[in-house]
Parts: structure tokens; C-alpha cells; sequence
């Protein structure tokens, strides 16, 4: 049942972002289940998105810095990638809270297939607001969800109450720059994006102002990591492989339905006024 969170929450948008079916397809066919970006070293290929999405989840687990057997929350776990890739690498024991009912339902059955089901656990969950006894766990991670949160202080107030004293707190995703720093065009670009993509949090912070709401939330920032440097790689791959593809469906006007293909192509030329952030913080006793 969906909680009564006066209004806020918009479940029919993140039904609407990824539910549709060219969403899901792309999703499952171009993204390999995972919702997120890729992290690129020197050197690396730009090519192999995969890998660099592995990558990612890798850098995840490092920031965390936690034990095997320790006690972690996806908020926004989607089909549950990231949370199989933690449990099976570092012997986490990951439990991921979701909204949309389908992506519980394929991360349950995925874990099952990959014979995890005894280190991760997936649940419906409204992060801004959970049932769990405080000091729950022993980390958080939103990885490229918290631009999904309809009050992010909100949000941030809830992770800080789930953890544990010194329990540690990992944000990754983009935050655009200040509005008044962005020109006229790129602006004009991101407003209708953010509505189309259901990314009320996005709105509400940017890279000036981010840390500042971790530190509200009672966490002491240990790292605020600017790792655009990593993710333009898969920027420029994804735009370089959907480019020509994403243009024949907007010949026929059928863009709407592949949400995906416009988030590759039409926010490439934004990509120097997002930042990719990395923010890590600790609970502190």
C-alpha cells in the first residue's frame, strides 16, 4: 500500500519514468537491469559501458568501507544490481527498499536466480519515511536516487536515523550546476527534462548546496568527490551509439516513449553544466 505522504509523492511519475515499455527495454537490453552511469579510469575504454558500470558499483563498495556481514540500505534499488553486486564482491548483506512494486518483484527473483537471497532482501519503500528501528544498519547508499526525492532533507534526516553511530552514508549521481551559472539554452533544456524524468530532488539541490544539506542531516562530510572526470566516457558513448537512432524516432515523433534514448542524446549537450558528484559521509557517535 502506498503511504499517505500529503501529496508528495508522485508514484504515477516514477511509474510514468520507468515503467513504460521502450523505458524497461532499454533498461534491460542496453543498461543490463542496472539504472545508473559507468566510471571510466584513464586509459579504460569508453566503449565497454558495462564495465564501466560495474566499475561504479565498485567504487561504491570502496567508499562504504564496510565489513562483509555489515548491514547496508539501497534506497532506490531498482532490479537490484547494485545491491547483488555488493553482497556478492564484498559480503554485504543489502537490503533495498524500492518504489515501484515490478522492480521489487525482478530484484527478488534475480537474487534468487543468483543464489543471494540469504545476503539481500527487497521490500516497497518509500525512503522518506521507513519502518525500520533506528540504527538499522551499518551504511546507505542512493545510487542516482536521491534526484528522485521529493524532499531530500527529508531524505538525508531518514538515512541519518537508519544508521548506526559511525555508520557511513555514500551519494552518488549528477547535480547540476547553480540555474543563474547555466546559460539561457541549457536551462531551457533541463526544466521540461526534470518534469519528464520525475526528478523533484534534482531541482531542489545543486553542487553548491548539496554537502551543505548532508551536514544539516547531522552527518560529518568526510568527501565531496567531483567525479564528472569518470562518467563524461559513457556520456560521450551512449550519445555516440543513440545519436542517429534517438533522430529516427523523432521523425515519427515517438520520442516520449523512450525515455531512456532522450536522457543519452538530448542532455548531451548539458553535460558540462551537470556535475557527477561523490559525496561520503559518516554518522559520527
Amino acid at each position: 500500500m502506498v503511504q499517505d505522504l500529503g501529496g508528495e509523492l508522485d508514484l504515477d511519475g516514477m511509474r510514468r519514468v520507468y515503467g513504460t515499455p521502450g523505458h524497461r527495454l532499454f533498461y534491460l537490453l542496453v543498461c543490463r537491469r542496472a539504472r545508473h552511469w559507468g566510471w571510466t579510469e584513464p586509459g579504460q575504454s569508453k566503449w565497454r559501458c558495462w564495465r564501466a558500470q560495474r566499475r561504479l558499483e565498485d567504487v561504491l563498495g570502496r567508499k562504504l568501507a564496510l565489513p562483509p556481514g555489515s548491514r547496508v540500505l539501497d534506497a532506490g534499488c531498482g532490479s537490484g544490481v547494485v545491491a547483488r553486486r555488493l553482497a556478492a564482491r564484498r559480503g554485504l548483506r543489502v537490503t533495498g527498499v524500492d518504489l515501484l512494486d515490478f522492480h521489487v518483484r525482478e530484484a527478488r527473483r534475480l537474487s534468487a536466480r543468483a543464489a543471494l537471497e540469504d545476503r539481500t532482501t527487497f521490500a516497497w519503500g518509500d525512503f522518506h519515511e521507513l519502518e525500520y528501528a533506528d540504527g538499522s544498519f551499518d551504511g546507505v547508499y542512493s545510487m542516482e536516487t536521491l534526484c528522485h526525492a521529493h524532499d531530500p532533507a527529508r531524505a538525508l534526516a531518514e538515512f541519518h536515523r537508519l544508521l548506526r553511530p559511525g555508520g557511513r552514508l555514500v551519494l552518488l549521481g549528477p547535480v547540476a550546476v547553480p540555474r543563474a551559472e547555466m546559460p539561457d539554452r541549457q536551462r531551457e533544456l533541463l526544466e521540461p527534462f526534470m518534469d519528464a524524468m520525475a526528478l523533484p530532488g534534482a531541482r531542489q539541490y545543486t553542487t553548491r548546496t548539496l554537502g551543505a544539506l548532508v551536514t544539516g542531516a547531522g552527518f560529518r562530510l568526510e568527501e565531496e568527490l567531483d567525479a564528472t572526470a569518470h562518467y563524461l566516457p559513457t556520456t560521450e558513448a551512449l550519445y555516440a551509439y543513440f545519436r542517429l537512432p534517438y533522430a529516427a524516432l523523432r521523425r515519427f515523433g515517438a520520442t516520449e516513449r523512450w525515455l531512456g534514448l532522450r536522457s543519452t542524446v538530448e542532455m548531451y549537450e548539458l553535460r558540462r553544466h551537470v556535475a557527477w558528484m561523490v559525496h561520503t559521509a559518516v554518522k559520527d557517535g
